[in-house]
């Protein structure tokens, strides 16, 4: 009989650096947490090493992402596969060639979600009824983060350049003008550093959605 911890092993093995998180939640019970790209070979390793079966799959609208779980059973142990999907993308693979039991779900999450499926081999409707608007999903929430609206520019330059005041695009201006940077830092580079470092230990990014690429919020 195939054991918890055996799972847990092969798939830190198998997955690799797509694995984010492998963990024993209680007996029987498995949490995987994956890079999007890695949910086909994570279900591919399950299926074809413990012959799994899938159970369902669920989603979760966190304001900023879609998380999906998919459940699947190996003999006995409930193993659930996670991953989240920035709204910004909205599409992921379709895992109904591998699990064609997933097909009905998968389209209940299309319509309810507005997530996208691709190459799903039948992506029609499902619950909603005909003519309903693409962009009014009932389970979908808008893209923010978890700051309020009149926040989000203080948080912006916070984490940018540690001001805690933005400064407008005409003074930007000014300064690249005068061949100065556009926002000056409140705090020399290695403080900023420490400052955003900090803010990444506690989640803070994350909750509030910023793009450390962009140096933006993501909201729509």
């Amino acid at each position: 009989m195939v054991t918890e911890t055996e799972v847990l092993k092969s798939l830190r093995r198998e997955i690799g650096k797509d694995l984010i998180d492998c963990t024993l939640q209680r007996e029987r019970r498995v949490y995987v947490k994956v890079k999007l790209a890695a949910v086909r070979k994570t279900v591919k390793v399950l299926s074809k090493k413990y012959r799994a079966r899938f159970i369902t799959l669920s989603a979760l609208d966190t304001g900023l992402d879609i998380e999906l779980l998919y459940h699947l059973s190996l003999g006995g142990i409930v193993v659930t596969v996670r991953a989240s999907i920035p709204k910004e993308t909205n599409e992921t693979d379709t895992i109904t060639d591998l699990m064609p039991a997933a097909r009905w779900v998968e389209r209940e999450v299309a319509e309810l979600f507005g997530v996208k499926f691709l190459t799903h081999p039948k992506p029609e409707g499902l619950i909603l009824p005909d003519g309903w608007p693409p962009e009014k999903r009932p389970l979908r929430k808008p893209l923010e983060g978890a700051l309020p609206i009149e926040t989000r520019s203080v948080a912006e330059s916070l984490l940018s350049t540690s001001c805690t005041a933005p400064i407008s695009a005409r003074i930007q201006r000014k300064r690249e003008e005068a061949g100065l940077p556009p926002c000056p830092p409140c705090a020399s580079g290695k403080m900023l550093r420490e400052l955003q470092k900090l803010m990444k230990q506690i989640g803070f990014d994350e909750r509030a959605g910023y793009d450390w690429k962009k140096k933006k919020l993501r909201y729509e």
